[in-house]
């Protein structure tokens, strides 16, 4: 299926006049897929349209990196700047020149074909270089943020992100990336529970665990909480939670099950984690562990997980290709 991608000039002509073409925006007639990328709203949110909004607004012969590498796969994984823009990472070879563009950060490196993978034609680095490059230009916080998205997806694995950190050992800050490394979860399930479990772990304090199926003294399942120790239960509010109704409730009805328990709850948002500092963060988790370790908890059980498997599987290297075909 040929699936049609316009550029905001393009838009414009089938409008008529810019201020028409934002109204068939705001009205969801078209959406943005990148900057200067838009679809027609019902076209699905997928690699293949993903794909297919980059290759209209990238040269034919750079490679996606970093964030953006992961975003092609279908992970909702972009960062923004402060104008809103989502940043896209490309890398180009050495000495080569791109001009400045909107949205668009640009790296020079040279990557090997162990590195290498292809998603709908579109020539990108692997889930394991992705966490590499990301960890070396962003820190500890969020090379895991982005290593733990790519192993819940299953679009890498543990094995894969060492061999890759090994790989990289003469490139800058790779040592960020090593540090990274133990800190992996395949069971976090955002990126904010990620660099909140992280941040608690580097200033200090202890570990907790991911994705926790909590029960009650009957064995009913009760929920899942995102964040668990000795009695203490960390949940993320993202703001598509608080946005979506369903999922809002939902939330909500969990949490109140989750506190019924008698465990001690404690919510976070991005406003609060940003800003508070990474001290008071953690000054949080031990006020709410002495409260906890007041408490009898008789109603508190483990149980069977149910966490699902990654669906996904890691895409096959240049180099693997060509052992293959070999």
């Amino acid at each position: 299926m040929q699936i049609e991608v316009l550029r905001w000039r393009e838009l414009c002509a089938v409008a008529g006049t810019p201020a028409k073409a934002r109204t068939l925006l705001k009205d969801g007639v078209y959406r943005r897929v990148v900057h200067d990328a838009y679809v027609l709203a019902d076209v699905p949110d997928d690699a293949t349209t993903r794909c297919a909004a980059l290759r209209s607004v990238l040269p034919d012969d750079v490679l996606l990196s970093g964030w953006s590498a992961l975003w092609a796969s279908g992970l909702n994984v972009l960062p923004r700047d402060p104008n809103k823009v989502d940043l896209l990472d490309i890398t180009i070879g050495r000495g080569r020149h791109l001009e400045p563009r909107p949205g668009i950060r640009s790296h020079s490196a040279w990557v090997p074909d162990e590195e290498l993978c292809e998603i709908n034609g579109l020539l990108v680095v692997s889930a394991a270089r992705a966490f590499v490059d990301v960890a070396r230009a962003e820190g500890v916080i969020e090379g895991v943020a982005c290593g733990d998205a790519a192993l819940r997806a299953g679009l890498t694995t543990v094995g894969r992100i060492q061999e890759s950190v090994d790989r990289a050992g003469g490139l800058r800050w790779v040592v960020r990336a090593r540090e990274a490394v133990p800190h992996l979860d395949a069971r976090s399930e955002s990126l904010m529970e990620s660099r909140l479990r992280v941040d608690l772990v580097l200033t200090g304090g202890p570990r907790m665990q991911a994705q926790v199926d909590l029960y009650d003294d009957g064995m009913v399942h009760r929920g899942r909480a995102d964040l668990y120790l000795r009695g203490v239960v960390f949940e993320y509010d993202g703001r598509e939670s608080r946005l979506e109704r369903a999922k809002f409730t939902g939330d909500r009805s969990r949490g109140n099950d989750i506190a019924d328990l008698e465990v001690e709850v404690r919510r976070f948002t991005g406003a609060l984690f940003y800003k508070t500092t990474p001290y008071e963060r953690l000054g949080i988790l031990y006020r709410a562990l002495e409260i906890a370790a007041q408490r009898l908890r008789p109603r508190l059980r483990f149980g069977p997980d149910t966490l699902r498997s990654p669906r996904g599987r890691p895409l096959p290297t240049r180099a693997e290709r060509k052992d293959k075909a070999a």
